[in-house]
């Protein structure tokens, strides 16, 4: 019997940030894992919530990272949400609380983004046609400042009509110096100030980006794993749809958040990282 705990497996679905990389630095055995499990002739998906960079943005990274990857096999929360309103609402006019990945595939879905300028905080905050929105739609704003969280909160206090929808809701983000807030922080001063709770989250831990990677690798779920490094989000997500899940721990999680986990929160299997991984294959 093999010792290796991913010999079964035949898609491989692998977070970003603090899985693969963290910033423009390749995390231990990343590199190595995904070059290994091509050779085997495995399906690879990459699943991050990151919404700062389009699809074509990622693979650029990936690729100066030394990680070769189909532009297909990158499922970000931001195109996901822009294919989500598409769907639901053609032609619609969104006011984005996000950076230029999140507008520019809002656009390339055919959606009218209605701030699509860096502003700034000497603007005139109700200089703006607030009639116009359809939609508020939060990522992860590193350029979030006082005019866009008035306009924001003007919307949702204002227009009832308005729905409120949210990429991810990561509270924090990882970097190489350490945590740094995510979109879930601009959730969190949006409702706060409005009162008004998101309607609807497209990434993890949300069904919609697994359910899209297992349709596009015709895998069962019982053959499909996901690495992440994130329990309320990469790992939950996966159980909830009864996929095997593998915590890696270069992330945002440590062995102290493992105690007094639910059967629903607990990983299937744990690596200190994909170095780990690949060091399984050669036990089989």
């Amino acid at each position: 019997m093999s010792d290796n705990p991913f010999i079964s497996f035949e898609t491989f679905l692998f977070d970003g940030d603090g899985v693969l990389y963290k910033e423009s630095e390749p995390l231990p055995g990343a590199i190595e894992f995904l070059n290994f499990l091509n050779e085997k002739k495995k399906q690879i998906y990459i699943l991050t919530n990151n919404s700062t960079k389009t699809r074509k943005e990622f693979q650029t990274k990936l690729t100066k990272l030394g990680i070769s990857i189909n532009i297909e096999n990158i499922l970000t929360s931001s195109s996901l949400t822009a294919n989500y309103i598409a769907r639901e609402s053609p032609k619609s006019r969104i006011y984005v609380i996000g950076e230029d990945g999140l507008k520019n595939e809002l656009k390339s879905a055919g959606l009218e983004v209605l701030n699509d300028w860096q502003e700034k905080n000497d603007d005139k905050i109700f200089d703006f046609n607030f009639d116009d929105v359809d939609y508020i739609i939060t990522g992860m704003d590193r350029f979030i400042n006082y005019t866009k969280i008035s306009r924001a909160t003007h919307i949702l206090l204002n227009y009832d009509k308005v729905k409120f929808i949210a990429t991810n809701a990561d509270f924090t983000f990882p970097t190489v110096q350490g945590l740094i807030p995510g979109g879930g922080a601009m959730i969190k001063i949006l409702e706060e100030l409005s009162s008004r709770r998101v309607e609807q989250i497209i990434g993890k831990p949300e069904p919609e980006m697994y359910e899209t990677a297992v349709k596009l690798s015709n895998t069962p779920k019982d053959k499909t794993i996901m690495f992440g490094d994130r329990l309320e989000t990469d790992i939950l997500g996966a159980n909830r749809i009864g996929m095997s899940t593998c915590l890696v721990l270069t992330g945002v999680t440590s062995m102290t958040d493992l105690e007094n986990l639910t059967d629903e929160d607990a990983p299937t299997i744990i690596v200190n990282d994909l170095q780990d991984a690949l060091r399984s294959f050669t036990k089989s």
